[in-house]
């Protein structure tokens, strides 16, 4: 059994009242919860001052970060993350004379939930497809890696939730998740750092103001998750080493690039520019895929991805400019103090005012917009609420497999 303060929110998906349906389907894009989340009872949409208010967040994860020219990293996510993303990053670092090597775990429409927890017992950690082949342990790749060189230890995590982030947050036990992935890197190399990478929900191509307006601000719920894990292992004197990955918020910045006609060899209509990026609504082209490789690079390594080798058919002056935007955009969100950490008041004030609008809009539900803002409003701790609260005496870590 898990820990009696997170067993609850990891109820099958027969139960789960807003998780997306493809979580039991494994059909991604086509996400639209079959019913919104239920009301807390509680109803301060303002912070109310109990809990952490006044009280700073300690440190930050990226404080005093340098660039580094070798890399282990382990990707785990769901059709966002899936190949040939990993497989660009691969060109990119080695075409810039990095000294990398990586393997993956990708479970298509996946919570994070999935791919630890699983249908019990951490089984999740052997589901997925795999750099070569499927279902490897992923909890001894991580503890004593077989696919990496002799004595290589994994040093980078860089891990993804489903796409609908207030979702699983609420019903995934995400902070929990998140944290129990981490603590099984940890324990192969204590050095290692986790990178959170934040994914997007599907884009009207004609008309994308909506979904820019939406990602821009979505971009608080997922740094609000790293931020509280961070808290946890703070508060076991640990490094706060979960680090923000605002994918979604790079690929805004591409797609307002696109549109003002900054990036060239696209042209055309809105749809048509965008056609270029995104294969359907959500999922990216192999040129989209480079560029999001591209951001990643520029996190990992601290280092622009510009000067890559231009993959075989592409525009060469399209590849270069989306290197530049992924470097911009990266090192100027990187440079920002405390970069992606939020306090837990700050979280319960812009979720509910800023996330919880857009989101439950754009899956076309806004009769959830209330319950949504009374939930991540709640600053009172409990077992099954908010969990955007710190201190947090319900907390504990899930228990090791």
């Amino acid at each position: 059994m898990l820990g009696a303060v997170n067993t609850s929110r990891l109820k099958p998906c027969a139960f789960l009242a807003v998780s997306l349906w493809l979580a039991c389907t494994g059909q991604l894009g086509q996400d639209v919860p079959a019913e919104g989340p239920p009301d807390s009872g509680v109803r301060p949409l303002e912070d109310a001052g109990t809990g952490d208010a006044g009280v700073p967040d300690a440190g930050s994860p990226d404080a005093g970060t340098v660039p580094i020219t070798s890399a282990r990293v382990f990707f785990s996510g769901h059709s966002l993350l899936d190949n040939p993303m990993p497989d660009h990053f691969d060109d990119i670092a080695r075409s810039r004379g990095k000294d990398f090597n990586w393997n993956q775990q990708i479970v298509i429409g996946s919570p994070l939930r999935a791919r630890t927890w699983g249908s019990g017992n951490w089984q999740g950690y052997r589901s997925g497809k795999n750099r070569v082949g499927d279902s490897m342990n992923v909890i001894q790749e991580l503890l004593s890696p077989q696919t990496l060189g002799p004595g290589e230890k994994y040093d980078t995590l860089l891990v993804t939730e489903r796409h609908d982030i207030l979702g699983p947050v609420q019903w995934e036990d995400t902070i929990g998740q998140l944290r129990h992935f981490h603590d099984r890197m940890v324990a192969g190399n204590p050095q290692s750092v986790t990178y959170f990478y934040h994914t997007w929900l599907d884009i009207n191509k004609s008309d994308p103001s909506q979904w820019i307006e939406y990602e821009t601000n979505a971009r608080v719920a997922w740094e609000c998750v790293s931020s509280k894990v961070n808290l946890t292992l703070q508060a076991e004197g640990r490094p706060a080493r979960v680090v923000s990955l605002p994918g979604s918020a790079a690929l805004v910045h591409l797609v307002e690039q696109v549109i003002a006609n900054e990036v060239p060899g696209i042209s055309g209509s809105t749809s048509q520019k965008l056609n270029v990026l995104f294969s359907d609504n959500v999922h990216l082209t192999s040129l989209g895929s480079y560029y999001m490789a591209s951001v990643h690079h520029a996190a990992v390594f601290r280092q622009s991805p510009e000067g890559a080798q231009v993959p075989s058919g592409q525009n060469a002056a399209t590849v270069q400019a989306l290197q530049r935007i992924a470097w911009d955009f990266v090192s100027a969100y990187y440079a920002q103090p405390g970069a992606g950490e939020r306090t837990m008041e700050d979280c319960r004030t812009r979720v509910p005012r800023d996330v919880c609008p857009g989101f439950w809009t754009m899956l076309g539900r806004p009769e959830n917009i209330e319950g949504c803002q009374r939930f991540f409003g709640n600053a009172t701790a409990s077992q099954d609420g908010n969990p955007f609260v710190w201190p947090d005496p319900y907390w504990q870590p899930l228990p090791a497999p």
